[in-house]
């Protein structure tokens, strides 16, 4: 019977290594990932770029996530109902901690979601709610003054993270320096310009981590990136670039992930700028630019042709609204009529970003053929984010990314009059009609009534111009074959809880 035990205790014993996981010592203890700039902020409620929001999503969770088919499902929250058009409630777990020790509660909850309400850089997202209360220390209710259709999808959006009301009370301004979340890895360190470290967190109420410490790297220039990729100097790239995709692609040692995305890069035109208040020239310019090459002779393959102001992965994609295929007579024409048969000379500006100044030099190009003359102004990523916030501004060069995919962050906080500056419409763009419509789709839970709304929305801001959509970039990223359980959703972003890489 000994015998019998001995034989069984060696069989269970190998079945958990094989069964339930590998060895620790067969995994690296450090996974290391490249970006192609520094975040900006570690604070979810002051985030609104996918720079900072993909490191963020390591730290911090929200009542709901998206899963990879980017369907609503709970994360703290384990269940909610609707009680009515107005009210929300949420069902919390109970075995949660944050990275500072503290057990989270409806009180977490409810500070991080006021918090959301009042930031000027997210505050948007949550402007119909109007009361967020605990019933209980692990039941919160969220109400809304009118029905809100896209509530569930920015509950489970960064902005909606949930933070540790201890933890922010004491740090202050301080906390995107020390941000205390309940994700899956908590803060160690941040070198501005270098990398930011972080370290599986040992009380995570789920998956801990397999690889102990996490490091995203900054590294701008994007061959550097694809170089740092091979030579095994990082496990995993973000955004390789058009040149690099073969040479990722036909590595024996790495693979490249890429799907369509919702997101756009399209050109600004800034409304306070009286150059830019001229709709025959935004027509012009619109007109003089081949989308299509871009799309070909800059991505190659990696986007497609832009032609309305939502991508077609969201489901509120309009694809019969005015387009604008390149017509030099007629731009030239368009030119005449707004005043500047003569000609005029611009400013083009983007990021320091190849692909982004591949574009605009193409783009320099084909204004030149209807007399515009750009000079083209790089800036630093996080300079160009707070210079494209500010009024009376040249053409730009910018992108949005619609993580939650919904029709409200495609074009709410791009056109709506509220939102003119840091937290989206940076072309200072007013109409009316547009609040009106925006006002409406956002605030009914008529999910057909919504795409109709939406559809008329994409049909005014296409005529009128306040930005020109040029293409609908993929998402894309590299990995070395080591790299195991990576998975790209469609808004870009990964669950790097639970990938893990091996020696």
């Amino acid at each position: 019977m000994k015998n019998v035990w001995f034989i069984f205790t060696i069989c269970l014993s190998l079945f958990s290594i094989n069964t339930f996981g590998m060895k620790d010592n067969q995994f690296k203890d450090t996974l290391i990932i490249a970006q192609r700039a520094d975040v900006k902020t570690l604070d979810p409620q002051k985030s609104i770029d996918t720079i900072s929001n993909k490191v963020i999503n390591l730290m911090f969770e929200s009542l709901l996530t998206l899963d990879e088919n980017l369907t609503v499902v709970p994360q703290l929250a384990t269940s909610w109902e609707q009680v009515d058009n107005l009210n929300t409630v949420f069902h919390l777990r109970k075995d949660v901690t944050f990275h500072n020790g503290e057990p989270l509660t409806s009180e977490d909850v409810v500070f991080s979601l006021n918090r959301a309400r009042s930031s000027a850089q997210v505050g948007y997202n949550f402007t119909p709610i109007i009361d967020i209360k605990a019933i209980d220390k692990y039941t919160v209710q969220v109400t809304t003054d009118k029905p809100f259709g896209a509530i569930l999808k920015y509950l489970s959006s960064v902005g909606g993270s949930i933070v540790s009301k201890k933890a922010v009370e004491e740090s202050g301004n301080a906390f995107s320096q020390n941000p205390i979340g309940s994700g899956p890895y908590k803060f160690k360190e941040w070198i501005p310009g270098d990398k930011i470290v972080v370290e599986a967190f040992v009380n995570y109420h789920g998956e801990i981590p397999k690889n102990k410490t996490l490091i995203v790297r900054s590294i701008p220039e994007v061959t550097n990136r694809t170089i740092a990729l091979e030579t095994g100097e990082v496990d995993i790239a973000f955004d390789i670039g058009i040149m690099d995709r073969e040479t990722v692609k036909e590595s024996g040692d790495l693979e490249l992930l890429e799907v369509e995305a919702p997101s756009t890069l399209y050109l600004g035109f800034d409304n306070t700028n009286p150059l830019f208040q001229n709709k025959k020239l935004r027509e012009a310019i619109a007109y003089a630019i081949d989308n299509e090459s871009l799309a070909e002779f800059v991505f190659r393959g990696a986007a497609l042709s832009g032609d309305s102001p939502i991508p077609p992965v969201i489901d509120v994609y309009n694809p019969n609204v005015k387009k604008y295929a390149q017509n030099i007579p007629l731009a030239k024409e368009l030119m005449k009529e707004a005043g500047f048969e003569n000609g005029l000379n611009i400013e083009l500006w983007t990021s320091a970003q190849s692909t982004w100044i591949d574009m605009c030099t193409i783009i320099q190009d084909q204004l030149k053929e209807i007399g515009i003359l750009a000079e083209i102004k790089i800036f630093e990523w996080s300079t160009y984010v707070t210079v494209t916030s500010q009024p009376n501004k040249a053409l730009y060069l910018l992108s949005w990314n619609v993580t939650s995919v919904d029709g409200d962050p495609a074009l709410y906080p791009l056109f709506h009059s509220n939102e003119k500056g840091m937290s989206g419409n940076r072309s200072f763009y007013e109409n009316k009609e547009i609040d009106s419509i925006l006002l409406e789709a956002r605030t009914t839970i008529d999910q057909d009534k919504r795409k109709s709304l939406y559809f008329k929305a994409q049909e005014i801001i296409q005529n009128e111009l306040p930005h020109y959509t040029l293409v609908y970039p993929h998402y894309n990223l590299g990995a070395r074959k080591a790299v195991k359980n990576l998975i790209l959703q469609k808004n870009g972003y990964t669950d790097l809880a639970k990938t893990y890489v091996l020696k």
